[in-house]
């Protein structure tokens, strides 16, 4: 194939649609989608099959890389340290050699890659993302990185039902957020249109941990834009478990929902420990009450609380 196409272009010619793609991948499609109108189809595929753009992710510690295919890849997932440090934090503080982590709302995996790359892979991660375009991408970080002994990726939603739900995709663009199981509503309780409905496995997850004999989590991250009570529910006796030790939560803070996230989380024998404010784009409207939320067990051996 490489002779092939190196008959057909200029080395000079392969580096520029080499430029091409990696610039694409940051922009949109329409570049690409001219490259493939004018080359050959077997020259197209070289080009696609010899052209990645693999950067490092901001963990400053270890190093770990991020295969980036889009704008939101480039710009926000790479930076996933600095946009959460209290993450970061979280789970260099409260966690320990040997634990059970559930990253739900996983995205690329930045923080399951943290995770297992801070304990030397001596953590047990399961990493949870129902988006299609995004798992291949969580997939391939894990691959990359040698991680998948420590790091099962699973292209399962959860709820609090088990059964075949509605995926909402808010984008198809890898890394992308702002989806929605079930009704297509946002963080705000607002609704969009999908640009595509999937159905998608979902279960609840004491459903899942008892029909797959899955190890407790000692640690649970949940990032799910606006579903969160939904799969609380579905994890109520997971969350009162003895095993589980703490619990991030992205919450929007001050409305009835997230008064019930507390709520619920309270009456599973969980206690706030902090919460830590970021800001989404701009200082007033709804992305200022973004928070992330950490609960942990009081008195439960190994939380380190600071």
């Amino acid at each position: 194939m490489r002779a092939l196409i190196r008959s057909i272009l200029s080395e000079g010619q392969i580096e520029v649609l080499r430029g091409a793609r990696s610039k694409l991948s940051q922009t949109g499609s329409h570049v690409w989608d001219l490259v493939c109108r004018i080359l050959p189809d077997r020259a197209v595929l070289f080009v696609a099959g010899h052209t990645q753009l693999v950067r490092q992710l901001d963990y400053v510690p270890e190093k770990i890389w991020l295969r980036v295919e889009s704008e939101v890849e480039y710009v926000t997932r790479l930076h996933s340290c600095a946009k959460e440090p209290e993450t970061i934090d979280w789970i260099q503080s409260f966690f320990h050699k040997g634990d059970v982590y559930y990253d739900i709302g996983a995205n690329v995996g930045a923080y399951a890659l943290v995770a297992a790359k801070h304990f030397r892979g001596d953590v047990q991660v399961y990493a949870f993302e129902p988006s299609y375009p995004t798992f291949k991408q969580l997939c391939t970080n894990v691959v990359i990185n040698d991680c998948q002994s420590c790091i099962t990726p699973l292209q399962v939603a959860l709820s609090d039902q088990t059964g075949i739900a509605v995926l909402n995709y808010s984008s198809l663009v890898p890394g992308s957020a702002l989806h929605a199981l079930g009704e297509a509503c946002d963080y705000k309780g607002d609704k969009f249109r999908p640009v595509v409905k999937q159905p998608v496995l979902a279960f609840a997850l004491d459903d899942l941990i008892r029909q797959f004999a899955l190890s407790p989590p000692a640690h649970i991250k949940l990032d799910v834009d606006g579903i969160e009570l939904s799969i609380l529910r579905g994890a109520e006796k997971t969350l009162a478990g003895a095993a589980l030790r703490s619990v991030l939560v992205e919450i929007l803070e001050g409305d009835a929902h997230s008064m019930e996230v507390v709520s619920f989380l309270e009456r599973c024998g969980l206690t706030l420990h902090s919460k830590h404010k970021y800001i989404h784009g701009g200082s007033t409207g709804p992305s200022s009450r973004i928070y992330n939320y950490i609960f942990h067990r009081q008195g439960a051996s190994g939380v380190s609380v600071r």
